[in-house]
């Protein structure tokens, strides 16, 4: 995916209405943190005890990212030379289909500080997770975090605790390539989920790239099945 992207199992459900699925979108009270953090805090950061690497690993076919894409029936492969990887459809979607959420490792606000953003000094715990990445060949680039409701944050950049949707590359909303949207804190039948969840905004037919704005992050209005 391009260079931003713990979920046991990803369901693709089938293209009801989401009225008929019970499904409630919370308005946000602020925007996801930009998945480009500041490279100047990168640079620092390569000095300090967390080396921040922007090279892109190539992820064993048997982490986590790449066992829930065959759960959902998602393909996974190379979208272009500049891109990287990209998630494809292997058959039609529906509008308003949900395609899975943006599941990952949880964070606090302070340990982004920290291994993200050089606003704190790495400790023991800091240091121990910068060198479990390294050693499993996941990279630390702080280009795959979304902020949550509740503060908190959510990392998909390691492929061993993070869903397929982490490969989803960037359209913006006026082009015909934008086909999917996140959206925050949904409810369904009184169950909030706090990760984002991902939805198809038009038809999609097999074969396509999925893809969504990695820029506004929240929306207040999911599309309804056309079926």
């Amino acid at each position: 995916m391009t260079s931003i992207g713990i979920s046991t199992k990803i369901a693709m459900l089938s293209s009801l209405p989401l009225a008929a699925i019970g499904l409630v979108v919370h308005v946000p009270t602020q925007h996801a943190t930009s998945m480009y953090q500041d490279q100047h805090a990168r640079n620092q950061n390569k000095e300090k005890n967390i080396a921040i690497s922007a090279a892109r690993p190539v992820l064993s076919r048997q982490c986590l990212a790449h066992r829930s894409a065959v759960i959902a029936d998602i393909d996974i492969h190379q979208a272009s030379d500049v891109k990287g990887l990209g998630a494809f459809a292997t058959g039609p979607i529906a509008c308003g289909t949900y395609l899975g959420d943006y599941s990952g490792e949880s964070m606090t606000h302070n340990e982004v500080r920290a291994r993200f953003w050089n606003k704190r000094e790495p400790d023991i715990a800091d240091k121990k997770w910068a060198e479990s990445r390294r050693t499993r060949n996941q990279s630390i680039s702080g280009n795959y975090i979304f902020e949550l409701q509740d503060g908190s944050f959510v990392c998909a950049e390691d492929g061993d605790l993070s869903s397929w949707t982490r490969f989803m590359n960037h359209a913006f909303d006026d082009a015909i390539e934008c086909n999917v949207k996140a959206f925050m804190q949904t409810e369904k039948d009184g169950d909030i989920h706090r990760y984002p969840r991902f939805f198809a905004i038009r038809d999609i037919e097999e074969g396509e790239e999925l893809q969504y704005n990695y820029g506004d992050m929240f929306y207040t209005e999911i599309p309804e099945s056309k079926q």
